[in-house]
């Protein structure tokens, strides 16, 4: 028997090299694509790259008979089928990873003998999809005794986080913990949080880690128990204002009292934390300079005509405090979840399909090193400052070649037709 009779799929594509190259790019094209991207939300890419090259390494070797595969996958997705995931968003994943093998140069032969092994996965979809809408018919039975119910239902959920954002935008004492965020993505987080506290909380949720992690970069500058009362307080005044009843009011307090205590120990490990001298935002002057810094970061990168065209249409007020938030993060610590690189590229696909490249960010990286030497920071700074950023080049390379692949691509289909 022949060597090539013998070798496993895996080895036949290419290996681990070519597999983790495999995952990389069809990460990419699942979170580009807006049927499929809110499967992702508060998910670690970076983890969940790791279970994906783990499965495929299992399906292109040999599958152990101890592993019930539909067992596997129904129990894997089962907060997805939850979500509505079902056999059409099946199809659209196996067309990006039939794509992604055709983009890395995989022959066709090999690519069907994948499909081949993947492509009976499918009822495991359509199985998991019918019995998420017999679970969703039996939730809607118990849903009358929840508190979100007798509230009044989604409707005047929604009403209320809007009514409550007003109020805590207002809050001078609380604005500033909004800069730079974009509302209605945080307005939706608020509408999933709350819909679960006054339904019921998975006892797969930490809650405690959850708030702490999602407030983080807010405990360090300086989020505490105080402000939670603030919150609190704007919180019943908006059940109030739409008319709840006083004891159904009690009852949601009741709920979102006990939050107190995570935001007294946020703010006390933030206090206490023995890293933060060492941190490099810390070094450079804390949250004033880099105020400062994004301020004059942006008035060189709009005074260059190379660039400009990239920032047309955009406020510039938020973009601002989206850079606070993120060079914040990186000059202190970035959380183990969120995958910088897979963020960096979602958040400027837009912009590599206007032609930004990494010839733009070598422009921008410029004027973030004048910025710093323009306002005194120290060379060794300034390098330690560079060593964090100059590594993102790299999404901006994979962002340029995607610009002219799809250029490709059109190409191709015009001349075709």
């Amino acid at each position: 028997m022949s060597e090539e009779k013998t070798a496993t799929l895996l080895e036949r594509i290419g290996g681990e090299p070519a597999l983790e190259a495999a995952v990389d790019e069809f990460y990419k094209r699942l979170l580009a694509d807006n049927t499929l991207e809110h499967f992702f939300e508060s998910i670690s890419i970076k983890e969940l790259k790791e279970h994906q090259r783990k499965f495929l390494r299992l399906a292109f070797t040999k599958i152990p008979e101890s592993i019930d595969v539909e067992k596997l996958m129904l129990g894997k997705h089962q907060r997805l089928f939850l979500m509505g995931l079902n056999e059409k968003h099946f199809d659209s994943v196996a067309t990006h990873f039939v794509e992604t093998l055709q983009h890395l140069g995989v022959p066709k032969n090999l690519i069907d003998e994948a499909v081949g092994i993947i492509g009976p996965l499918r009822p495991i979809f359509e199985q998991g999809a019918a019995k998420a809408k017999e679970a969703e018919k039996d939730e809607e039975k118990k849903s009358e005794e929840f508190l979100l119910h007798r509230l009044g239902g989604d409707d005047a959920l929604e009403a209320a986080v809007d009514e409550f954002y007003d109020r805590l935008l207002a809050d001078t004492s609380l604005a500033q913990f909004f800069d730079g965020i974009a509302m209605d993505n945080l307005k939706d987080h608020q509408r999933k949080f709350l819909r679960l506290a006054f339904t019921k909380i998975p006892e797969s949720v930490d809650v405690e880690k959850l708030l702490m992690d999602k407030h983080a970069l807010l405990f360090e500058m300086g989020l505490n128990a105080i402000h939670f009362d603030s919150v609190a307080g704007h919180f019943v005044g908006t059940l109030q204002h739409l008319g709840v009843a006083q004891e159904l009011i009690d009852e949601a307090v009741g709920i979102v009292a006990p939050l107190r205590g995570i935001f007294e120990k946020g703010a006390e490990k933030a206090k206490w934390d023995d890293k933060k001298d060492d941190y490099l935002l810390t070094k450079i002057g804390g949250d004033a300079a880099l105020t400062a810094a994004v301020d004059e970061f942006y008035n060189r990168l709009l005074a260059d005509k190379s660039l400009s065209k990239f920032f047309e249409g955009i406020r510039l007020d938020t973009l601002k405090g989206h850079q606070r938030k993120f060079m914040r993060m990186a000059f202190t610590k970035i959380p183990d979840d969120i995958d910088v690189e897979q963020m960096m590229f979602k958040k400027h696909f837009h912009l590599f399909q206007k032609g930004l490249d990494e010839t733009h960010f070598d422009s921008v990286a410029t004027h973030f090193v004048e910025t710093l030497q323009h306002l005194g920071v120290a060379q060794e700074l300034i390098d330690e400052a560079v060593g964090i950023i100059a590594p993102l080049r790299g999404v901006f390379v994979k962002g340029g070649e995607s610009k002219k692949r799809r250029m490709s691509r059109i190409d191709s289909r015009s001349q075709v037709s």
